[in-house]
């Protein structure tokens, strides 16, 4: 089965109302995971070096399918992948609760008398275990977001008309952002008498309502061959992509790896192409040539790289961080992502109208001079009395908050748009590509403030990437104008290609 950009449905306009009741559904369960994960995890480390070797294997599982996976949503469509991914998030609720639960049961050990040395083997067994399984669970959220957010994103951009693509990302932002807020407040209000690992079963009731919404409302935006409005049907279709998709990653990946042995003897071996495989690996080769010949995604991919560096050795372990530098709790991170939050909405707000009057390049530039806010105000917290340094914090997440709303319709827009014919592969090759600048931050920062925590605390990560900032910005200022090029499909062509386009 094949399919083209121009070939879509034509009830997909819908979706951005589907797409928006899902982001209010994803804020709320986000609100409450983003502040319970970093601090449950800590109980169950006790290295912050360790800390951040588990932060950055989790990114790499998310970068990974990202990267291979994506090309399957062009294929097969849009929904049916994203509710792949997006289901791999129950089981690893599932577990995380689990895991808590267990934790809570397993009897401490005596604090005083001798232990016995079955005893305490026993413990480090059990120990090792849950470690085993919480880790596991992150895994699982990771792959399931590699795997389905290139394929929303692309939906997102084939529901929405080309002049309004931004403020579409600005909606969903805005509804992400503004249910978010609820999970800081519950956590705050009730931090000191209802365990973590509660949290995790309303998750798995929440990505289930989730998962059943998007299976009855969302729209696919591609006209497929094999299309059907059974929502049975549909189901059985995404049971089979889940194998596809598992399949293909596989093939994916010794395709990459074979890539550099035909590099390095394709003349020798060009008369024997003939083999499939080589066949496949020359074709994939080609196809990942293409991305980066595509007009502003090689200057595309350093700048995000580079960013994600300066940005992820501040930001990437910080939850975590706070609770064993600063001793906070899971009350003033909640705090924390309460401020985020209602930064973010006030700004997206007036985005969702006006963010398509601006230069992609404009808004990024509006991003990084908010977000070196979060740098600036981290630093002075190091200095500041401990009775007020939470304040200090908070300063630099609400400038956190406006660079997140500036940052997402300008970022998506662009990532959507370098490749219409492609939209998921490309978004998603560039998108992990761009996760390599994160990926070591977490080792990095980790290691950073375990050497220096009696002495600096969290205060060099952030000197880093002040020192840093500089250069991501002038590049921000030096960004290719991608979305201006008139190449992309006007709508005059989409209403053209839709009166084509008609139901049997």
């Amino acid at each position: 089965m094949t399919t083209a950009e121009i070939d879509l449905q034509p009830g997909r306009e819908s979706n951005i109302k589907t797409v928006f009741f899902l982001s209010l559904i994803w804020g709320l369960c986000s609100g409450f995971y983003n502040v319970i994960l970093q601090p449950f995890l800590v109980d169950f480390v006790d290295s912050e070096f360790i800390f951040g070797v588990i932060i950055t294997f989790s990114i790499l599982a998310q970068l990974l399918p990202m990267i291979l996976v994506g090309k399957i949503s062009d294929r097969i469509g849009r929904k049916r992948v994203h509710m792949v991914g997006f289901f791999l998030y129950i089981p690893a609720m599932i577990i995380f609760a689990l895991s808590g639960r267990i934790s809570m049961a397993t009897p401490a050990p005596p604090l005083s008398g001798q232990i016995s040395m079955a005893t305490l083997i026993s413990g480090q067994i059990s120990m090792a275990t849950l470690l085993f399984l919480v880790v596991s669970a992150l895994l699982l959220v990771n792959i399931g977001f590699g795997t389905m957010d290139p394929a929303l994103m692309a939906l997102v951009a084939e529901s929405s008309q080309e002049k309004k693509r931004a403020s579409a990302f600005s909606i969903l932002g805005l509804g992400v952002y503004a249910s978010a807020l609820i999970g800081p407040i519950v956590i705050r209000l009730f931090a000191e008498s209802v365990p973590m690992h509660y949290y995790f079963y309303g998750l798995i009731g929440g990505y289930t309502i989730y998962f059943l919404f998007q299976l009855f409302q969302l729209k696919e935006s591609l006209s497929l061959s094999d299309f059907t409005t059974n929502f049975g049907k549909q189901f059985i279709q995404s049971s089979k992509a889940f194998v596809q998709i598992f399949v293909q990653f596989f093939i994916s990946i010794a395709h990459f790896i074979a890539m550099p042995f035909l590099l390095f003897f394709r003349k020798s071996i060009e008369e024997k192409l003939t083999n499939q495989f080589l066949r496949n690996v020359e074709r994939e080769m080609s196809l990942f040539g293409d991305i980066f010949k595509t007009k502003g995604v090689k200057y595309a991919i350093g700048y995000f790289i580079f960013d994600s560096f300066v940005y992820g050795l501040s930001l990437n372990i910080y939850n975590g961080a706070v609770k064993y530098v600063y001793a906070y709790t899971e009350s003033h991170i909640a705090t924390m992502q309460l401020v985020l939050s209602l930064s973010t909405i006030i700004f997206f707000i007036p985005l969702t109208k006006i963010s398509d009057k601006f230069k992609r390049k404009e808004m990024l530039v509006m991003s990084q001079l908010a977000g070196s806010l979060f740098f600036t105000t981290n630093i002075i917290a190091h200095f500041t009395l401990p009775e007020y340094r939470l304040y200090v914090i908070l300063i630099g997440y609400a400038g956190l908050g406006v660079s997140i709303a500036y940052w997402v319709p300008s970022i998506l827009s662009i990532l959507s748009d370098f490749d219409k014919k492609r939209r998921a592969e490309v978004y998603g090759m560039v998108t992990g590509i761009k996760s390599l600048g994160w990926l070591p931050t977490g080792i990095i920062a980790g290691f950073i403030i375990e050497m220096t925590i009696d002495t600096m605390g969290l205060l060099v990560p952030f000197l880093i990437s002040m020192v840093l900032f500089p250069i991501t910005l002038f590049l921000s200022m030096k960004f290719p104008e991608i979305n201006d090029s008139r190449s992309m499909e006007t709508d005059e062509t989409i209403k053209n290609v839709e009166k084509e386009i008609q139901p049997n």
